[in-house]
């Protein structure tokens, strides 16, 4: 609460601000961009309290193509404006999964999220979910970015490990902690030059 709540009125104040319509074009600059590094602060501010302490889960029986649909919507205007396409596979007659959707769709965002990244150029954005080993259930994350390096591969879901010059290098590993809590498994394969793919594996009920 520290760090949160003064955050929280320094962004409302510049909101506040960039209403005003005779505001000059530099000043709404600045105001654009110190909106946009409070953003950032919060964010690792986020990652650093759910590595440390995280949230409870809430387990209810849930659609995961739903889940999947709440997160694409979520990231949206990024997607458009990093000039990537976004595609959903949606596996038919999947099974109920009883998981936290919150949770879910927060490692779901973190893995597309780090696909944007990954295709500067833009490119295409696949989610795909299907039925695994019975009445499991698959979702995989591929992106047509610049891949990971094969020494860097064993490494991505270690606390702190990033090669990017901006984060704190938690995101994975918080998602795999949830995934963890949730009985479920992540894969991935990558290619240097030709893209990502990440695979959730959900158990059954």
């Amino acid at each position: 609460h520290e760090i949160r709540n003064p955050l929280a009125g320094i962004k409302i104040n510049t909101q506040i601000l960039l209403r005003k319509k005779d505001l000059p074009e530099m000043e709404r600059r600045l105001l654009v961009s110190s909106q946009e590094g409070i953003e950032k602060i919060q964010k690792i501010v986020d990652d650093m309290l759910h590595f440390a302490k995280p949230r409870p889960s809430c387990f209810e029986e849930e659609d995961i193509n739903h889940v999947v649909e709440q997160s694409l919507a979520v990231l949206q205007v990024k997607l458009k404006k990093a000039n990537i396409a976004s595609v959903f596979e949606k596996g038919e007659g999947l099974p109920q999964l009883r998981i936290d959707g919150h949770q879910i769709q927060q490692v779901l965002i973190n893995l597309m999220l780090n696909a944007i990244q990954a295709m500067e150029k833009g490119g295409t954005l696949t989610i795909r979910t299907f039925l695994e080993n019975g009445n499991g259930v698959g979702v995989e994350v591929k992106d047509t970015g610049i891949g990971i390096p094969v020494a860097h591969i064993k490494k991505i879901f270690d606390p702190f490990f990033t090669t990017k010059s901006e984060g704190t290098g938690l995101g994975l590993s918080i998602s795999l902690k949830i995934l963890q809590n949730h009985g479920a498994t992540i894969d991935v394969a990558s290619e240097e030059g030709k893209g990502s793919a990440f695979t959730i594996h959900f158990p059954a009920i």
